[in-house]
């Protein structure tokens, strides 16, 4: 299965609040990271959590623990039941330990991203390339410095920069994957077969209605009446309904009308 995945870096710094949630719109999964060695980017989680179910809905998010190469230096600092406790209250789906430095678990992280975000396929618009390839927008929130940045260009680039850049706002990067069928489970399968499906039936749709959009402003003889009363689906059809059978109905009042005149003149000339 090849999956091309968007990967979102929102910058955490407080003063990128007034646009960060923006960019939760549209996407399939997110990683909610932290940083094991400041239990104060944990606390801070349920800000990002609340802003991601506001803009996204029920969407796959994976709670991350970054830098646990530095446990071994520091000791745990976030107690593994709070973790847990997080974790049910808040419903995510799975939790990955991850070091960029050490380069564990990065790829993991990624691919969990990928399987969660095909397993929940709605679609949305663009997701479903053709049947055996999909496109995903997947974020990385948390707070500045948990190393967002550094497990995307990670993941991508396979090498550990020490030069440590803050994002500032937004960084967009993308990779090609690919998921192994025999990797994957066998109700993944099913999934896709019904999102391409139900995929296809609204790829239909769209052209019919742009097919009667389209007779009914020549009819009119002016498109912008139509984009301005033909707001939803819905409308456009009854409205288009409705002046079919007008149609229909005048037409048959011209054929009794020229029948009714024959049979006159038949008369007349009798």
């Amino acid at each position: 299965m090849n999956i091309t995945l968007s990967l979102w870096d929102i910058g955490g710094q407080e003063r990128f609040d007034f646009f960060k949630t923006d960019f939760f719109k549209g996407t399939a999964a997110v990683g909610l990271v932290f940083d094991l060695s400041r239990p104060d980017t944990f606390k801070n989680l349920d800000i990002y959590f609340d802003d991601i179910r506001e803009r996204s809905g029920n969407i796959p998010i994976i709670l991350v623990g970054n830098k646990s190469d530095l446990i071994k230096t520091i000791g745990k600092t976030i107690p593994r039941d709070n973790i847990i406790q997080k974790m049910n209250r808040n419903n995510l789906i799975d939790y990955i330990e991850t070091s960029v430095l050490k380069n564990i678990n990065v790829d993991k992280l990624f691919n969990t991203l990928a399987l969660s975000a095909l397993l929940d396929l709605r679609p949305r618009l663009g997701e479903i390339v053709d049947s055996d390839h999909f496109r995903f927008k997947v974020l990385l929130v948390g707070d500045a410095s948990v190393g967002k940045s550094s497990l995307i260009k990670e993941f991508i680039e396979k090498h550990f920069d020490g030069n440590y850049k803050i994002t500032v706002g937004l960084d967009l990067l993308v990779k090609d994957i690919y998921l192994p069928n025999e990797d994957l489970p066998e109700e993944t399968f099913e999934i896709i077969k019904d999102a391409v499906s139900a995929e296809i039936k609204r790829i239909k749709e769209i052209r019919k209605l742009e097919k009667i959009s389209k007779v009914m402003a020549e009819e009119i003889g002016n498109p912008e009446i139509i984009s301005e009363e033909m707001r939803d689906d819905k409308q456009i059809v009854k409205i288009y309904k409705k002046r079919k059978r007008k149609k229909i109905l005048y037409l048959f009042l011209i054929l009794v009308s020229i029948f009714l005149i024959i049979g006159v003149m038949a008369i007349l000339m009798a």
